[in-house]
C-alpha cells in the first residue's frame, strides 16, 4: 500500500488469486552446477540440525510454488514480481530517496554497518548495511559474491535473482529469473547481468 501502490508496481506480497495465471512456474537448478565442496553444501547435506541444514529444510512443510503460498502474506518469502517491479522498487533510492526516504537514509543504507568472515548461516563471508545487503567480493574466500557499487545496496535470492539501488550513478537493477541457478546467493549467471548493466551505464 506505501510502496507498491504509489509506485505502481507489478509486486505482490500476497498474491490474488487473480494473478495465478501469470505466474511462471519455478525450475530447479541443475544439480550438475552445485558445488559440492562448498562449506555451505558440505553444512545442508552432512550436518543435520546445523544452521545450514534448518535454513534449508526447515518449511514447515510448506510448499513455496503452491498458490496457497504465494497469496500468504510472509513478507520475507512470499514477494512475487517480476524484474521490471523488483528494479521499480529500487528506483526512487537509486534517486536518493525520491521522496520514499530520506537522502540521509539511503545515504545510510550503502554503509557498511556489519561484516563477518564467518557468516553463522551461509558460511562464509557477509556485509551488511542498514537492512540490505551491500557489495562484497569472495572470489578469493571461495563464497558467493555480490559485486556492486562503492555505495550501491540491495538484496540476492536463493537461486541467483537480485535486486540493488546504486545513487551513485542513479541505476535501480532486478533480475529474477523462473530458472534457479546453484547455491544460495548470487551466481556468476546473474552477476554476468549485473556487470554488463554497469558497463552500459559507465559508457553512457
Amino acid at each position: 500500500e506505501r510502496i507498491a501502490g504509489p509506485l505502481a508496481l507489478d509486486f505482490y506480497i500476497g498474491l490474488p488469486e487473480s494473478e495465478e495465471p501469470r505466474v511462471a512456474r519455478m525450475i530447479a537448478s541443475d544439480p550438475g552446477e552445485v558445488d559440492l565442496s562448498s562449506r555451505f553444501v558440505q553444512a545442508v547435506v552432512g550436518q543435520p540440525g546445523s544452521l545450514p541444514e534448518l535454513f534449508v529444510s526447515n518449511t514447515g512443510g510448506a510448499d513455496f510454488s503452491s498458490p496457497a503460498m504465494r497469496a500468504a502474506e510472509l513478507g520475507s518469502v512470499s514477494g512475487v514480481t517480476n524484474a521490471r517491479g523488483l528494479a521499480g522498487m529500487y528506483a526512487p533510492l537509486a534517486r536518493a530517496g525520491c521522496g520514499l526516504l530520506s537522502v540521509e537514509s539511503v545515504a545510510r543504507m550503502g554503509r557498511c554497518q556489519s561484516a563477518t568472515y564467518v557468516d553463522a548461516t551461509l558460511l562464509q563471508p557477509m556485509r551488511f548495511g542498514m537492512g540490505f545487503m551491500v557489495g562484497m567480493d569472495n572470489r578469493l574466500a571461495g563464497g558467493f559474491s555480490f559485486r556492486i557499487g562503492e555505495r550501491a545496496f540491495g538484496h540476492v535470492g536463493t537461486g541467483g535473482s537480485v535486486g540493488f539501488a546504486d545513487p551513485e550513478i542513479g541505476m535501480a537493477f532486478g533480475y529474477t529469473m523462473n530458472r534457479m541457478g546453484a547455491g544460495p546467493l548470487l551466481n556468476e549467471r546473474g552477476q554476468g547481468l549485473v556487470d554488463a548493466a554497469y558497463t552500459a551505464a559507465r559508457t553512457k
